[in-house]
């Protein structure tokens, strides 16, 4: 795994540490974590290609919210709808990967948050990203 991705992931678990140790390891939610892998909040600029719902085909610059081993949430603007499959391409290494979308939220204005899941773990996916290197000006 990369250097920046398995730093991330010590931070992560270092963070879950701290927090079990202020709450004397009990959970104070009550919420149960299903994911296979952890969670890592970043911004990572994409590219988004496929269909819309009607057909037509689309493609877009976006950026990721929150990744893990399985997928991610990102940030596009595009309509799309659960099941719908997308090909994804992480700009920081130009890998490429289908991913199916596995929940939309509508956001202020056009855009959305789109959940999408690998159609099996992957993380190397996210292998040699820069963190903080967008295409924003």
């Amino acid at each position: 795994m990369s250097r920046i991705f398995d730093a991330l992931k010590r931070a992560e678990l270092l963070l879950g540490k701290r927090k079990a140790t202020e709450t004397g390891g009990v959970s104070t939610s009550g919420y149960t974590e299903r994911r296979r892998s952890g969670r890592i909040h970043v911004h990572i600029p994409l590219f988004i290609y496929g269909r819309t719902p009607a057909g037509n085909p689309f493609y877009e610059n976006a950026y990721t919210i929150v990744i893990n081993g399985a997928g991610g949430l990102i940030s596009i603007t595009s309509n799309v709808r659960p099941g719908q499959r997308l090909m994804v391409t992480n700009e920081g290494n130009d890998q490429t990967q289908e991913c199916v979308v596995v929940s939309v939220e509508q956001q202020r204005g056009r855009n959305r948050n789109v959940a999408l899941k690998f159609p099996t773990p992957m993380p190397q996916f996210w292998r040699g990203l820069e963190i903080g290197k967008s295409g924003e000006p």
